[in-house]
């Protein structure tokens, strides 16, 4: 049986170190020394080879990994691997014999001797030969009919077998291979450990009549998949891979207590009275619930649809669907995914609690928050290690980090693109003059204010970043392939840039008369009469990194040119106001409707609209843009 000591890890790099080897240790020999000679007969472990030149006269067994990185190695009498062989230079190997694990060869090469691979065979583009024979990458699977083809069979165990037959009894103790059985009642009376996966398949349209019998099996290095038919493992205690079930099965392990992920699909049922651990993601959408009295740890997702674990204590993501009692969870490894308030009683660690979704949940043992979602309501900043602050749409920033995301938070911070602070201050100096200009003209306006101490330092680090900050440049961004990031920064660099950047279309014009009002030292008024040209363009949606099926493949602008400095002003417009520029430009001033009788004039700078009102008037009802007539007949002041 394979050893579950733990190993210990040793460099090798000088004689003195080769001279303080154990042979007999369990260990990982790592060899970086070049040109030396070591005497021992059998190693203990892994052998792994850095160092070139390096001889083995006397090697006979490998009992772990064999990896051999380095050119000019001698292994003359070496016959055997236990685990796995990985030959990436040239080396003397003229007397191996077996590899029970998996092969890997990535140069051209030839074994005289090799007889049998219990593993996979992976070959990099290169000719290997055993034997004489071309190896071709893969398994070797040994295909079982008859219970004379089994007596035939490796007694060591080092083979990959398809069962096709009924009714038959394989004598082995272990098997360092894949199992596949599609065969009627398989008994394995002395079967304790599988290295590799087990399959079982009915290929039968009707109903499973029949079972597979594996009294003593204690382990199974693989995954287990399980298709229409049923089977108990009355010993089995771990499983390191995944167990996955499908149409109709029903397995029973009354003593597993470890496994990897579990799967149960289809009209299919498993029972696990003692399972304690599951290294991996836990998901039933089986014909019964599952009960797991015993579960107190799952290091992946937990969808609990059809679970009861009332004595979990750890998980990775816990996914509910609806609202379920866990009164001894401790630790949420990665996120809560569920829409609704919840009060986890004894949760004491949370590693993201990023989402407006649970907002108002109680969890009174809580101790610490890796991720936090910064809520004034809340009272969990102190218990955070990073705390985000929500600033605008799809905006978040941190002591030290700007997150600017495709969606929201909650869903996987790593993934995100995460931008400095002080990049941040380059993008925001684009649009912004100086730090006081910023604050009245966006952070009071647009984004949202918190009275939270951390966030305060945020504010005064962007202050002192401000002046040593230079702003960002147009290339770092035009062609960055971070749309998000891209369309974040088109927002500040100006839309007559974008559209001369990405070669806007002007698609119509025109001009108009309008009387202004100026005024001497005085205060005297006196009226002008000013022609104002528009010109309306369109850009391609692809070129500013827009894509959906759904809209308009172009977006519009409309340029307005000032009649008094010949300066040019550019705002964005929407798609139904694109065939007309007088329009256009009055689109872009927007009221309730029901303060345009009143209003006496407009006066506008850019973007900045003031409206000044006959009487004072309560704002109700819908919003919506000034006709060009109302616009141009009102206006009387414009830069």
């Amino acid at each position: 049986m394979p050893t579950t000591k733990a190993i210990k890890n040793r460099k090798i790099f000088s004689d003195k170190e080769a001279q303080e080897i154990n042979a007999d240790e369990y260990s990982s020999l790592e060899i970086y020394a070049k040109d030396m000679v070591f005497d021992f007969t059998e190693v203990n472990g892994n052998l792994l080879l850095r160092g070139e030149g390096c001889r083995f006269p006397n090697l006979v067994k490998v009992k772990g990994n064999l990896s051999v990185d380095a050119p000019g190695c001698s292994f003359p009498v070496l016959k055997t691997v236990e685990g796995n062989f990985t030959l990436h230079c040239p080396a003397v190997l003229d007397r191996l014999e077996k590899v029970k694990g998996n092969i890997k060869c990535i140069i051209d090469f030839a074994f005289p001797h090799l007889m049998t691979v219990g593993g996979s065979i992976n070959l990099k583009n290169s000719a290997v030969y055993a034997r004489g024979k071309k190896l071709k990458k893969g398994r070797i699977v040994i295909p079982v009919n008859h219970q004379y083809e089994i007596d035939i069979l490796p007694e060591d165990g080092i083979f990959n077998i398809d069962i096709f037959g009924n009714d038959l009894v394989f004598p082995h103790r272990e098997i360092l291979g894949a199992v596949t059985i599609f065969g009627k009642h398989i008994s394995f009376p002395n079967l304790e450990f599988i290295h590799g996966a087990l399959v079982m398949e009915n290929r039968e349209k009707s109903a499973h009549e029949f079972t597979h019998y594996f009294p003593v099996l204690k382990k199974i290095m693989g995954n287990l998949r399980f298709e229409n038919t049923k089977a108990s493992f009355p010993q089995l205690q771990e499983t390191t891979g995944k167990v996955h079930f499908e149409n109709g099965s029903y397995i029973n392990f009354p003593v597993l207590e470890k496994t990897g992920t579990i799967m149960i699909n289809r009209n299919s049922a498993a029972a696990f009275p003692m399972l304690n651990e599951i290294h991996g993601n836990l998901q039933n959408h089986g014909s019964e619930t599952c009960y797991l009295e015993m579960l107190e740890k799952i290091t992946g997702n937990f969808n609990t649809d059809q679970v009861i674990a009332k004595n979990l204590v750890e998980a990775g993501t816990l996914i509910m669907h609806k609202y379920c009692e866990f009164d001894h969870l401790k630790r949420i490894n990665q996120r809560l995914m569920f829409n609704g308030t919840v009060n986890f009683r004894s949760l004491e660690y949370i590693n993201y609690l990023t989402s407006d979704r649970q907002k108002g949940s109680e969890f009174p043992s809580l101790k610490e928050v890796n991720h936090y979602l910064y809520d004034e309501n809340e009272d969990y900043e102190g218990l955070a290690n990073k705390i985000y602050f929500k600033v605008r749409d799809r905006v978040y920033i941190t002591k030290d980090e700007c997150i600017i995301s495709g969606s929201s938070l909650e869903y996987n911070v790593p993934g995100y693109y995460i931008h400095s602070l002080q990049k941040l201050v380059s993008i925001l100096k684009l649009r912004h003059s100086s730090f006081q200009h910023f604050v009245t003209r966006e952070y009071e306006r647009e984004w949202t204010n918190y009275s939270s101490s951390h966030f305060l330092k945020i504010l005064n680090k962007i202050e002192k970043l401000w002046d040593r900050t230079e702003p960002i440049k147009p290339e770092a961004f035009f062609d960055s392939y971070d749309r998000e990031f891209r369309l974040f920064c088109f927002r500040y660099v100006g839309v007559g840039t974008l559209m001369k950047k990405f070669g806007a279309v002007k698609i119509n014009e025109a001009q108009i008369p309008v009387n202004y009002f100026q005024y001497d030292r005085n205060g005297n008024e006196s009226s002008v009469k000013k022609i104002n040209h528009y010109e309306v363009y369109a850009v391609e949606n692809s070129k500013l990194g827009l894509y959906s099926w759904r809209r308009d493949k172009h977006s519009y602008a409309v340029k307005c040119r000032c009649a008094s400095t010949g300066n040019e002003h550019w705002l964005w417009i929407e798609p139904q106001y694109k065939d007309n520029a007088l329009t256009a430009v009055a689109s872009t001033f927007r009221i309730h409707e029901n303060i345009i009788p009143h209003i006496r004039c407009l006066k506008r700078q850019g973007d900045l609209l003031i409206c000044e009102l006959k009487k004072e008037v309560s704002p109700e009802g819908n919003i919506r843009p000034l006709t060009a007539t109302e616009y141009f007949s009102l206006l009387e002041a414009e830069t």
